[in-house]
């Protein structure tokens, strides 16, 4: 078992919203624009400028999502590409029996909706879990803009690209065998993509339920209490509620490694 020694624990300061989390704080904060995976296609169109002189309606900027708003459901038809700006949301296939199946988690500066582009249908639903921000990219709107066709398509290539990546390379990081590696992996990678987009990456909420991370990990929502409690104990981590600090991030690689 690892131990460490626990230091004073501190207020989660990155999202911190008055709905019970616990977390004292500031409110969601907004990622901002450089650290957002639309930047590179909001500097081709020139969305910085105020002369731009675009037509309206291709992005839309900062629009407000509650708490359980979906943003489309499963078989919609493709209209757009979304990047979160504040928030999160989780992406689930409804099943059969009328539960759902939890397949990500989409967080700040992150892209939802790309996966609907070759089939022309969205292949899962978007759920907001908490009030959020987004930014809409309606795609087939984009040759309006003016710019190069080639451009825009090698540009939107490059967002796809940087999405399909990322996700094998999460699904390769938490298919593990045992209960406390898929944990450790996924709090690891909660961890690096908070920080590639600026934010403390020590130190964040967690708005998924348990039963929303069992069902992505594959685990029932009791085994994934269980193991925070253990991780707690093992000076992994410090919990308070739902707001996680971590630690001792080289324990947790550690036991994703199988060490």
């Amino acid at each position: 078992m690892i131990k460490v020694r626990y230091p004073e624990f501190r207020s989660c300061p990155m999202q911190a919203l008055s709905d019970g989390d616990g977390c004292a704080g500031k409110k969601s904060q907004e990622v901002e624009c450089v650290n957002c995976i639309l930047d590179s296609m909001c500097q081709l169109l020139d969305y910085a400028k105020a002369d731009a002189d675009l037509p309206e309606g291709i992005l839309l900027r900062h629009k407000s999502v509650a708490r359980g708003e979906t943003i489309y459901r499963q078989e919609d038809p493709f209209r757009a590409v979304f990047a979160v700006k504040s928030g999160s949301f989780k992406n689930i296939i409804p099943e059969t029996d009328g539960q759902e199946q939890v397949v990500g988690f989409c967080l700040p500066g992150e892209l939802m909706g790309a996966e609907g582009m070759s089939e022309k249908l969205y292949p899962s639903t978007v759920r907001a879990l908490e009030a959020s921000h987004i930014c809409e990219l309606r795609v087939e709107r984009l040759p309006e803009s003016g710019r190069p066709l080639e451009v825009l398509q090698q540009r939107m290539i490059e967002l796809l690209g940087g999405e399909i990546a990322f996700n094998r390379k999460l699904m390769a990081t938490i298919a593990r065998q045992s209960s406390e590696q898929r944990m450790a992996a996924f709090l690891l990678n909660l961890s690096q993509r908070y920080s590639s987009r600026g934010y403390a990456g020590h130190e964040f909420v967690l708005r998924m339920s348990w039963a929303d991370i069992g069902s992505y990990l594959g685990l029932a929502s009791e085994t994934v209490s269980r193991v925070m409690s253990k991780f707690q104990k093992a000076g992994l981590l410090v919990l308070e509620k739902k707001c996680v600090t971590l630690l001792n991030t080289s324990g947790l690689k550690e036991l994703v490694g199988g060490a």
